[in-house]
């Protein structure tokens, strides 16, 4: 478990991580250099799990040599099923899909990717964080500082 504090909020005691494959952790079907290095410094804290409806067949190939769960689910309410069922308030959901809203809505953080695959503005729209990069998004769990100065009243 990690806790990230954010003055004038409450704590965040976050157990999981739930991350989106296409377009989130991956580009084009290739794993986005950098993600491997910093999932397994999460992994050493908190259980990692990989969604996705396996757009591209890569799922099993890329996820072979990560700390992650794999999860083949293809809905937007699969998702958030999957988030309400390891408990919303201790899962961060980060995706870029417009099948990824929900489940950026009811994690107790949603991060939405802008990366080079671009993101549905549904996802944006519903999270509570927006990146540029996966590498950021991980960054920001990686330094509970970050976290506190982007989410501070």
């Amino acid at each position: 478990m990690r806790t990230y504090r954010v003055p004038g909020t409450a704590v965040l005691e976050i157990e999981h991580v739930v991350l989106d494959l296409n377009g989130t952790l991956s580009n084009r079907g290739e794993l986005i250099p950098g993600v491997a290095e910093r999932l397994a410094s999460l992994a050493s804290d908190l259980q990692l799990h990989l969604v996705t409806a396996d757009t591209l067949g890569t799922a099993g190939r890329l996820a072979a040599d990560l700390p992650v769960s794999v999860a083949t689910i293809a809905t937007g309410p699969e998702k958030a099923d999957l988030i309400r069922a390891l408990g919303a308030e201790r899962t961060v959901a980060i995706g870029n899909g417009r099948n990824d809203e929900l489940m950026l809505k009811v994690a107790g953080l949603g991060i939405a990717i802008v990366g080079s695959e671009g993101a549905a503005t549904p996802a944006i729209l519903a999270a509570d964080v927006v990146c540029c990069s996966i590498l950021d998004a991980l960054d920001l769990l990686l330094d509970e500082r970050t976290i506190a100065s982007t989410l501070r009243p």
